[in-house]
């Protein structure tokens, strides 16, 4: 296959990603010999490789993304990052609970920008890779230090409720308005005027995204992707017309186009298949009781045909007369009622 044709971003060559992944696949690997190893540890060394481990996954899996890793691939690999992160945070004791407590925040604590962007990131990532079921997790790392996480950010809280359906007051402020407040007022807007927001946001994200670590990793480090995981988020959870940004170089529109199709997919899983039924003058596939639905739920003219019977007109004492629709109700050989 044809790196350059399969990559998602134009900074991402094929020597440069395999060099990178194997960067990171060999931190994650130091990280855990370190762990296990039975030599004396330095104060805070064991919450620095617990760290590394969990951060590198995330950027592994990103670094993937970028290259043209197909999405179930990377579906399957998420929930690792998940445990990754939980295995870090369930060890990790909270600065101000020492004793003397220290004023410094927790590495995921929202109102620090890396941590904000992190924590939008992983939610991002839960919904766009159809894994619904660990927002819990992520948020129960939120909310251990909640009070200074929660109810403080509106474009947070705004997500959180769409993803969890909870619902937390919170003032229109924002933690980090540059750069977030454009995609904070999507959320709020009425629905013809989110698009708009979102591609102020989309072509601002990464000016905006200075301060990070990673930002300009393409020239100097250890580049895995520039994506904006924000803007995609929002964008499925409030059902927006992407096709004013989709095609911006940030936009993880292949993320987007997977969630949307899993969505539709359980949408329809949930609509109950029809029931088998024949119209007057055709003929029978299955013997069995059959009926005229008058209205939902009530059957009328029940009778029972043998397969090949031709189905008959309604009768007319039964408030049903003429050509009519016969619904399988039961099937002597125990078969389905249903369409495949």
């Amino acid at each position: 296959m044809d790196f350059n044709k399969s990559r998602r971003q134009k900074f991402l060559g094929e020597k440069e990603f395999l060099q990178a992944k194997r960067g990171f696949e060999y931190g994650i690997e130091l990280s855990y010999e370190s762990l296990s190893s039975e030599k004396v540890k330095a104060p805070g060394a064991e919450s620095s490789h617990r760290w590394s481990i969990a951060s590198d996954s995330l950027q592994l899996l990103l670094l993937n993304y970028t290259a043209g890793s197909p999405i179930e691939e990377l579906k399957l690999q998420f929930p690792e990052v998940i445990r990754r992160f939980d295995v870090y945070i369930v060890n990790e004791v909270s600065p101000r609970s020492k004793n003397p407590p220290e004023n410094v925040a927790d590495t995921l604590e929202i109102t620090q920008f890396d941590a904000y962007v992190y924590v939008l990131w992983l939610l991002a990532l839960c919904r766009l890779l159809d894994h619904l079921e660990l927002v819990p997790t992520v948020m129960r790392w939120v909310d251990k230090t909640r009070e200074f996480n929660r109810g403080r950010d509106g474009l947070f809280e705004n997500v959180v409720m769409m993803l969890t359906g909870t619902r937390l007051e919170t003032p229109r402020v924002l933690l980090h308005p540059e750069p977030y407040r454009p995609l904070a007022r999507a959320t709020v807007s009425p629905p013809e005027e989110r698009a708009a927001f979102v591609k102020e946001f989309v072509e601002s994200w990464y000016k905006g995204m200075t301060s990070t670590y990673w930002h300009g990793a393409h020239t100097d480090g250890l580049y895995f992707g520039y994506w904006c995981l924000e803007a995609a988020l929002v964008t499925v959870l409030w059902d927006i017309d992407d096709s004013s940004y989709r095609d911006n170089l940030v936009y993880p529109k292949d993320l987007v186009d997977f969630a949307r199709q899993q969505q539709a997919a359980a949408r329809g899983a949930d609509t109950p298949k029809p029931h088998i039924s024949r119209r007057t003058g055709e003929r029978c596939p299955h013997a069995g009781r059959w009926g005229v639905l008058e209205s939902p739920g009530a059957f009328v003219q029940e009778r029972m045909f043998k397969e090949g019977d031709v189905f008959p007109e309604g009768i007319g004492r039964d408030r049903i007369e003429g050509p009519v629709t016969w619904i399988v109700m039961s099937r002597e050989d125990g078969g389905p009622t249903r369409e495949a």
